[in-house]
């Protein structure tokens, strides 16, 4: 290990320990006050670029002549863990950067090893090493560098035919949902295309999707929509149910319907002001029922 000042020009800024998507070499930019005396660019042996690919860009963007660096002799695989540990205690990796990370390490050391090495935040296993290729291609790409789109939902998203796959993750781009929001949204535009049998964007459209999407906080009601699309029955009777509820509740009743509708049967619920008020009213219903 030893501390050099390099020239710009004699440093190869190559990608293969990089993997920093999108580039943002501003957040670089207070980094050498915030640590004073920290060389914040590791070289290999040949001068190759370890950790700090956007603090070169920055340099150069700046006109700098030379900056000054840490050089390291790794194997590949120790470089990229090191440049992977780095880079997440610095600014957090984002989803696409840890599965590009991936893709690069995996045919350097075991998979074991890679646990060890580096923190995931998610279970790396046999699907998800097949699904690298698809999953840092667009439209994926985007979408996970940006936090729209979680691991869980962008899997399932994989499995689906091509046009689904596209208009879900359309849809998650243009609007921020929860991870748990998102499986939802996935799973039920294929479920709705399954059914339909028809293409989804004019369904979607004539649902209102588009129109909420111009508006500010549109999750829930995007959902709703889904959810009406894809059990219509339910919708059907939520909707029934609502008016009637509207129409025989009072502040101190409130009702409840059995799951999914799949009977006529009511849950109603009393608010009395104490046990007297209650006995006299069961002593009555008891009259009744």
């Amino acid at each position: 290990m030893a501390e050099l000042t390099l020239m710009l020009a004699e440093i190869d800024s190559d990608d293969r320990y990089s993997f920093t998507f999108p580039h943002l070499p501003e957040r670089y930019a207070d980094c050498e006050d915030k640590f004073p005396g920290l060389p914040l660019l590791v070289v290999d042996g040949e001068r190759r670029v370890i950790c700090g690919h956007d603090f070169l860009l920055l340099s150069r963007q700046q006109g700098r002549a030379r900056v000054r660096a840490l050089q390291i002799d790794l194997g590949p695989a120790e470089a990229l863990l090191l440049n992977y540990n780095v880079l997440d205690r610095l600014f957090g990796l984002n989803l696409c950067e840890k599965l590009l990370f991936l893709k690069k390490i995996l045919p350097l050391c075991p998979m074991e090893n890679i646990r060890r090495g580096a923190e995931l935040n998610f279970t790396l296993d046999d699907r998800l090493r097949k699904s690298l290729e698809l999953l840092l291609a667009e439209p994926f790409r985007t979408c996970l560098a940006a936090g729209r789109l979680g691991l869980k939902a962008a899997l399932k998203a994989a499995d689906m035919p091509e046009k689904i796959r596209v208009q879900a993750i359309g849809l998650l781009r243009a609007c921020r949902f929860s991870e748990s929001q998102q499986w939802l949204v996935v799973q039920w535009l294929e479920e709705i295309a399954f059914r339909e049998k028809k293409a989804l964007g004019p369904l979607l459209a004539a649902a209102g999707l588009d129109l909420l999407l111009e508006k500010e906080m549109p999750q829930k009601k995007i959902l709703d929509i889904l959810r009406g699309l894809r059990y219509p029955g339910l919708a059907q009777g939520e909707r029934e149910w609502d008016r009637w509820q509207k129409r025989m509740a009072t502040g101190s009743i409130s009702f409840a319907h059995t799951p999914f509708f799949s009977d006529e049967r009511v849950q109603i619920t009393l608010t009395l002001e104490n046990r007297l008020a209650a006995e006299k009213l069961l002593s009555k219903l008891k009259k009744v029922l």
